[in-house]
């Protein structure tokens, strides 16, 4: 059995790395990083649930932010893609992909970059949300059922880096902490602009994790299928298991680093003991920010990113109640499912955080 280990070691020994990090000189003329989240949730004995586009509370995103529904031609009213706090949620939408956003870095050496295009692709989902002005398209989409044989598709064309613009007028919360990033804001052929180009999304896709609630605690375990898994096995890291019970009060515990291989499904990868009333706290969450914070600039993004995503996340992360589950994204995951190409040189660092809700009442 992998033995479960505190949160503040994870903190402390991680932090000293990140603590040292900075935006040293790059040798290509554009540095490029990316973050966002996959949101699953689980019933207490694992099961994926489905019609993850309802949502019971959300933080609107602004009046300006393009949607995009494609033809719905099933005769089944399944309703929507679009999240949408209204109607019961498609059962085929298992999973969430919020508020990716990407960051431009031109390196100050360099001289200025000619305009150039970016591509994002989504293998089992649909992209139906983002800004600047971008051009969406579906593929082996019928209407009926999300599969992974739907791929979706948006494009940016004519994309240009230039400082001391005006960005649009906004009260968003979830849309200016993003914003507070030292980066160079993007212009899409001429006409909007912003900080960085925003996307998101919903996949009937599985997370990188099953999970149990037993007796002892909870069970993780890899995923049934990894078709992502270009290699013998992949880094998953360090997982967090979180117990948020309102007013700042969490409980914590993380796992040591774990590996996912390929064909292994049925191997316990860790199990983590249950709660125990003591392990609750008011100091708990600030333990797990500076965590999670240390692991996300270990894996590339700057300190100041890592901070605008904590602070996007804050209130679905850390402030609602419940039990739920946090680890990082392999980026063979990332780009088997989600492929980003940029039509001019440079360096990506991509950097997505898996949650899972954990259901515990009775399936």
């Amino acid at each position: 059995m992998i033995r479960v280990i505190g949160l503040f070691a994870i903190a402390a020994t991680v932090g000293i790395t990140s603590a040292d990090r900075s935006r040293s000189p790059s040798p290509a003329p554009l540095v490029v990083h990316e973050w966002g989240t996959i949101t699953t949730r689980h019933t207490a004995n694992g099961t994926a649930e489905g019609r993850l586009n309802r949502l019971d509370s959300y933080e609107p995103l602004p009046a300006f932010v393009h949607r995009y529904e494609p033809p719905v031609t099933s005769r089944d009213p399944l309703g929507a893609l679009l999240k949408s706090p209204l109607g019961s949620g498609r059962g085929d939408v298992t999973m969430r992909l919020e508020t990716p956003v990407i960051y431009f870095h031109p390196s100050p050496n360099a001289p200025p970059l000619a305009p150039f295009d970016i591509t994002v692709n989504f293998r089992g989902g649909v992209l139906n949300e983002f800004y600047p002005e971008a051009t969406p398209s579906v593929n082996g989409w019928n209407g009926e059922r999300l599969s992974d044989a739907v791929t979706s598709t948006l494009s940016w064309k004519s994309v240009s880096l230039t400082d001391g613009v005006k960005l649009p007028v906004t009260d968003s919360h979830v849309w200016l902490a993003p914003r507070n990033v030292k980066s160079t804001p993007v212009t899409v052929n001429g006409g909007e602009i912003e900080q960085y180009v925003f996307y998101r999304g919903v996949a009937n896709l599985p997370a990188l994790l099953r999970t149990e609630l037993t007796s002892g605690g909870m069970v993780l375990r890899s995923p049934a299928r990894t078709p992502w898994l270009s290699g013998a096995s992949a880094t998953l890291g360090t997982v967090w298991v979180v117990d948020i019970r309102g007013k700042g009060v969490a409980a914590v515990r993380t796992t040591e680093p774990l590996t996912i291989a390929r064909n292994d499904s049925s191997r316990i990868l860790a199990q983590v003991a249950p709660f125990d009333p003591r392990d609750y706290s008011a100091t708990a969450l600030t333990g797990l920010k500076s965590a999670m914070h240390a692991a996300l600039v270990a894996r590339g993004l700057f300190a100041d990113e890592a901070t605008a995503m904590l602070e996007t996340w804050k209130n679905s992360y850390f402030g609602t109640p419940g039990l739920r589950v946090f680890y990082i994204v392999p980026s063979e995951w990332t780009s088997y499912y989600l492929p980003l190409t940029i039509s001019t040189p440079h360096t990506l660092n991509r950097v997505i955080v898996g949650r899972i809700d954990i259901q515990t009442g009775t399936p």
